[in-house]
């Protein structure tokens, strides 16, 4: 089957719908290869299928990108990493950092105040509230949230002139291939020396997501 859509195409279209009804036969990569010595950055996707517009079904349904990621970093992961851009910083002072400027960026918020932190953006508070009938008969108990919300700078509000985009597969998929790689390495672990593996019949022939992302 040839490709959905072209990758110019994926770079553009956003996804309105939450579908989970996903494609798993991946169109050729959108990616260009940088060499084996050089870390590929490429943002993973899946594709689904929903409706052109939510609601109105007789308008058809089409194929939008949906992102997926490759990794989960916490801080201890996100401060070794930091360290690595040759940062005159070791790994536990930037993340005395981090821990500091969250405590901080919480504190300014609850007094009322928008913190702007350069390239990274601005923080600020939203309320959530029950309405009163008129202005006399408010009350602050009537306000159940303070949302905390985040501004993004230029540099962080579109990422597409940067962005190179793998198909990836939905996380069901990759789940599955995972299952399926453990299963094989634990019955391969179980063939004594000279022993020939079981042929199960299987096709070769793989697709799918890939096998390094998490």
């Amino acid at each position: 089957m040839g490709p959905l859509t072209s990758p110019e195409q994926h770079k553009k279209i956003s996804n309105p719908c939450r579908s989970k009804s996903r494609f798993h036969s991946p169109p050729p990569t959108d990616i260009t290869s940088r060499g084996a010595e050089q870390e590929i950055m490429a943002i993973p996707y899946s594709l689904t299928l929903c409706q052109v517009r939510p609601g109105k079904p007789e308008q058809g349904n089409k194929t939008y990108p949906k992102a997926q990621y490759a990794q989960l970093l916490n801080l201890d992961a996100m401060a070794e990493h930091m360290t690595s851009h040759d940062s005159k910083y070791n790994k536990g002072d930037v993340m005395a950092m981090a821990t500091q400027l969250t405590t901080c960026i919480r504190e300014q918020l609850l007094m009322g105040n928008k913190v702007v932190l350069g390239d990274l953006g601005a923080f600020y508070v939203s309320l959530v509230s029950d309405a009163a009938n008129n202005a006399e008969s408010f009350h602050t108990n009537l306000i159940k949230k303070v949302k905390v919300k985040w501004d993004p700078s230029d540099k962080f509000s579109n990422l597409i002139n940067e962005a190179q985009f793998t198909f990836a597969g939905s996380r069901k998929a990759q789940a599955e291939a995972r299952k399926a790689e453990r299963e094989l390495l634990n019955s391969m672990a179980t063939i004594q020396p000279g022993q020939e593996p079981e042929d199960d019949g299987g096709d070769d022939n793989t697709s799918g997501g890939d096998g390094n992302l998490e």
